[in-house]
């Protein structure tokens, strides 16, 4: 190996910056040949290994990808690596690899349809002068507005919960709006571009996740149930029932008050409990029924939520919805400082 023990005209790397420690024989020889050039299958093929064995082993020992190094840099490597050869053949033959697997080539393209992220240059500004350059800055800002929506959604649905994470079979509304059962028939075939609204499948889903955030926010739970015993100190401090539960349970009371109990039971059930009625439902034009009483449903609720319009409702439905009010946040909170005030005066005079 005369050829690299000759002193080299570059500087000196430090392979840790490129290649981890305690390469073994193997991880040896698959490096060497992945730096010098080599695809993951020319280099399955000639270790007699498979090609996600050689590529979990190229991704475990190297710190940069190969795509963000030069030729003159992946060069550099093998002439290091060459000066502490670990390719020795068991049998005590001499070395597996030969000096021509030392001189890095010119890397293969990639395939087509995937482009290399660690060599992809930033697109140039378009012209705003012409009319391509044009077009192409409002391709970008649409790119970025569809890019922002959807990590938007994301987030909505990471702050939602668990729910949405089950899985189809694991929820019961998530299931319904997955499968398209939340959504009106003439609506299947609308191009969600052509649509002028709120899809009916995602205003009933909206309307599903209130109705569920108002009964969460109506249970008592194990670090926020109330204690009449203990006296509250201090200015504005320990409200004896929280407005938010007052809020909670006053829309509950005006969403049960706009349908039938039996209405009100079935999406409870559904967004609350996660059942699936329809599951014991053999006929066919029974589950349409009940599909259609669940649609109707979550469509009461909408209305209450301000998402649909009462005259849609009524065009949709064929009837007019009652007239339901609820206390807001606001008079939530005046409500929970008088019942605070009235615990606090009767436990003084009880003293």
């Amino acid at each position: 190996m005369q050829h690299h023990d000759e002193k080299q005209d570059h500087p000196r790397l430090k392979l840790e910056a490129y290649l981890h420690k305690e390469l073994g024989p193997k991880t040896y020889v698959v490096c060497v040949l992945w730096i010098a050039g080599w695809t993951i299958a020319r280099i399955a093929a000639g270790s007699g290994r498979t090609g996600g064995s050689i590529r979990g082993i190229v991704n475990r020992c190297l710190v940069k990808p190969r795509d963000s190094l030069a030729i003159e840099e992946r060069q550099n490597i093998l002439d290091e690596l060459a000066a502490i050869r670990q390719d020795h053949r068991p049998d005590g033959g001499g070395w597996i690899l030969k000096d021509s697997h030392f001189v890095a080539v010119e890397l293969p393209p990639a395939p087509a349809g995937r482009v290399s992220t660690a060599s992809a240059a930033p697109l140039p500004e378009p012209n705003m002068r012409t009319r391509a350059g044009r077009k192409e800055a409002i391709r970008r800002k649409k790119e970025a507005a569809r890019q922002e929506a959807i990590a938007a959604e994301k987030r909505r649905d990471k702050e939602r919960g668990g729910a949405w994470k089950r899985g189809v079979d694991g929820s019961a509304l998530e299931h319904l709006y997955l499968t398209l059962l939340l959504s009106d028939e003439e609506e299947k075939t609308v191009d969600a571009k052509q649509a002028k609204s709120l899809a009916s499948k995602d205003r009933r889903k909206e309307a599903g996740l209130a109705l569920r955030g108002y009964i969460d926010g109506c249970r008592v739970g194990g670090m926020s149930s109330v204690d009449f015993e203990r006296e509250v100190a201090g200015g504005g401090a320990g409200l004896a029932i929280p407005a938010h539960r007052l809020e909670c349970i006053s829309a509950l009371g005006a969403i049960k008050k706009m349908m039938p109990d039996r209405d009100y039971l079935l999406i409870e059930g559904i967004v609350d409990r996660d059942e699936f009625p329809w599951r014991d439902v053999p006929s066919k034009t029974a589950k349409s029924f009940l599909y259609e009483a669940i649609r109707r449903s979550l469509d009461v609720v909408a209305v209450f939520q301000g998402l649909m319009a009462k005259d849609t409702f009524a065009d949709r439905w064929g009837y007019n919805l009652k007239e339901a009010d609820a206390m807001d946040f606001d008079d939530a909170l005046s409500v929970s400082r008088q019942a605070r005030h009235m615990f606090g005066k009767a436990q003084r005079e009880a003293r």
